[in-house]
């Protein structure tokens, strides 16, 4: 059976590249290598066996066999001029390059392959050199290199049309946002990638599942990372691809290590470990580490000793596989916890420096990052204080570099564009239904003109009713809760009720009128629009009311008029995802050498009364002594923090993934003294998986 140009080309981006790369995604999929194995049998000298060739080769383990069969492919491509076999062939010198380790020509190679593909528009997929010149930028630590490649790349092919192209560039800005610890914007490329892979790419889709929910994992939202990752389980089960299943449960241990589950998160490990068959082990060193690490933690020594001892030995006379960013210098980590919990400070540093060592060589900032926090608490647990603070500064200067444009924004906000795109489409679906009825009754006038012509008007009629229905009830819902213009629409009035619990967050931006001074009122009133957008877009996503904007002040409520919609963890969660915007706009505002806002942000939880005040202009709005509360937390609290009091601190003080700051008694306006708490994201301690 011949294919077209555009099937070969595309199932060639599909398969190309993947078992060719350390760190690459391997799959065993025998029973596609044998299909192309008899195919090859009966193929003659033709493309299709020049499409056959590469495909096969991707699906083979031994390297030297890979190389003869791409170099068949190459020289019979050569022979029949084929151009889009020949496309390929720079990238399979650069597979070489990169197993040297001869970074700059791999990286030179990959983009004449790239640059071959783009002039011949074919398609480039996951596994195509198109993706996987990011290993190069990994390799070298070149991060800001790959951004604006991929960056580049992104609107070419956006110009071009090419947009399984568009995925792989999402997927590759994904992976730096999350190397340089920008979780929002990671998790929006990935989930971009995500979208476009269902349509063209579904193979490639799970995977996109996977790195969501570690980007989640990342930036300690344990409950969305576990759901996403579950999910990439069971759709990599579906594909009896156990390699990858195995990898994602390292994901599921980590999980459950950071919800302080070690018990749990060793099941996860152990449960990977029998996942990962002997050919296929680029996550086993990752894993073989964690379970070593968990039996450390839970304090059986004797049992940790015996593993590190075979783990050792296992990796003095080979170095054991590892993922493309978890490096070697996990065993060294490994052997500083073991003696460090036996009290042998002198080889628990050795083999600590020895990590940092291996990190800087495999340019593996997260771990680099890592090992200087921990230098620094072991140097000044000796009482070396030169020392440590050497490695503290190091520390700081690393961080903060990777921290300066952190979390620009938060997921909510393109979440809510999907929504509106979905809500858009299901608008363009009703016109379309509408047009073809009307098609119809045209049709009709053949039989009967009169009918068809009041058909017609009805229908029109109808349609008119039914969108200023629809347009009435979107502005409703826009100013009050749906509950409540639900009830006002059914009784005329809608009752004011009692709450024994809400959580109410106030903002209040400093500077406002200093920066109001340097803007024009558009300027000023463009400015407030984008941030209580984002607001607007991160409350929603956690269910949360929003109450009103006063001036440059933004209230929520976390709790009515359902109070099963979000809990005062959310409204915590919601703050502090308001400060990273924050954080990241002034960032942008102060490159452009533009004024920027920024903002205390108060909780308090409280009973509350809550309803519809005036005939005119309908507010829902809440009131009680919590409101006022609450609003003292956020004029008693500091710029970039979230100030939260007493009563939501009991609420929320268990929760995962936050740290709590007690400020003791604070003097709180018309409230007297007050016990006050500043709340933070709990920054992960595992590092990230290969992006």
């Amino acid at each position: 059976m011949r294919t077209s140009v555009f099937q070969r080309s595309l199932l060639l981006s599909v398969l190309h590249f993947g078992l060719l790369f350390p760190g690459g995604m391997v799959s065993a999929q025998t029973a596609l290598a044998d299909s192309l194995r008899a195919r090859l049998r009966t193929e003659g000298r033709t493309t299709t066996r020049v499409d056959l060739l590469i495909g096969l080769a991707v699906q083979v383990k031994d390297d030297s066999t890979s190389d003869r069969l791409l170099d068949e492919s190459q020289t019979l491509a050569a022979e029949l001029g084929y151009v889009q076999g020949l496309a390929y062939g720079p990238g399979i010198a650069a597979r070489r390059f990169l197993r040297e380790k001869n970074y700059p020509q791999a990286l030179a190679a990959y983009k004449e392959c790239i640059a071959k593909m783009d002039s011949l528009r074919m398609p480039q997929g996951y596994n195509s050199a198109l993706s996987s010149i990011r290993m190069v930028y990994n390799s070298t630590g070149e991060q800001e290199e790959r951004r604006v490649f991929y960056e580049q790349a992104l609107q070419r092919y956006a110009r071009m049309g090419l947009r399984l192209n568009v995925g792989v560039c999402h997927h590759g800005l994904g992976g730096y946002y999350l190397i340089t610890n920008q979780y929002a914007l990671s998790v929006e490329h990935y989930l971009k990638a995500r979208e476009i892979y269902l349509e063209l790419e579904p193979g490639s889709a799970s995977n996109e599942t996977k790195v969501v929910g570690q980007a989640y994992l990342q930036w300690g939202n344990l409950d969305r990372a576990e759901e996403l990752l579950q999910m990439a389980v069971k759709a990599f089960e579906h594909e009896k691809n156990n390699y990858e299943a195995g990898a994602t449960m390292i994901g599921l241990g980590d999980v459950e290590l950071q919800r302080g589950d070690t018990l749990k998160a060793r099941m996860y490990f152990r449960n990977a470990l029998s996942l990962i068959t002997a050919d296929e082990q680029g996550f086993r060193g990752v894993v073989l580490t964690r379970i070593i690490q968990t039996s450390i933690w839970t304090g059986e020594l004797d049992s940790a000793r015996v593993q590190l001892d075979r783990l050792n030995a296992q990796h003095a006379s080979e170095p054991l596989p590892f993922s493309s960013t978890n490096g070697e210098c996990e065993v060294d980590y490994c052997n500083y916890l073991y003696w460090s919990r036996v009290g042998d400070g002198p080889a628990a540093q050795r083999y600590l420096e020895n990590a940092l060592q291996e990190a800087f060589r495999s340019a593996n900032l997260v771990m680099v990052l890592k090992y200087r926090k921990e230098l620094a608490k072991l140097y000044r647990s000796h009482g070396d204080a030169v020392e440590a603070a050497e490695h503290a500064l190091a520390y700081m200067h690393l961080n903060d570099s990777l921290q300066a444009v952190s979390d620009r924004g938060s997921i909510a906000a393109y979440e809510g564009v999907v929504q509106e795109r979905e809500s858009a489409l299901e608008i363009e679906r009703q016109k379309a239904s509408l047009q073809q009825e009307q098609r119809r009754l045209r049709q009709q006038r053949i039989i009967s003109f009169s009918i068809a012509g009041g058909l017609l008007l009805l229908v029109a009629l109808a349609f008119s009713v039914y969108r200023g229905k629809k347009r009435s009830d979107e502005l409703l819902l826009n100013i009050l809760p749906e509950e409540v213009a639900s009830e006002l629409k059914a009784k005329g009035h809608a009752d004011a009720k009692h709450f024994d619990q809400a959580t109410i967050l106030f903002t209040d931006f400093k500077g406002f009128t200093e920066a109001s001074e340097k803007l024009s009122p558009q300027e000023l009133v463009e400015e407030l629009n984008t941030c209580f957008k984002a607001f607007d877009h991160i409350i929603t996503a956690r269910g949360i009311e929003k109450i009103k904007t006063i001036g440059d002040a933004y209230m929520c409520a976390g709790g009515l008029p359902d109070p099963k919609t979000s809990s005062p963890a959310a409204v915590v969660h919601a703050a502090l995802e308001m400060q990273a915007f924050m954080t990241g706009r002034k960032a942008e505002r102060d490159a452009q050498n533009k004024p920027a806002f920024e903002m205390r942000v108060g909780i308090h939880t409280g009973p509350v009364v809550a309803g519809i005040v005036g005939v005119k202009k309908f507010q829902y709005d809440i009131w009680g002594d919590t409101v006022n509360t609450a609003s003292r937390m956020e004029s008693s609290g500091e710029v970039g923090l979230v100030n939260i009091s007493e009563a939501t601190y009991g609420h929320v003080q268990t929760e995962q993934g936050l740290l709590f700051t007690p400020r003791g008694k604070v003097q709180a306006k018309g409230k007297g003294v007050m016990e006050m708490y500043f709340v933070a994201v709990r920054k992960p301690p595992m590092e990230p998986f290969p992006t």
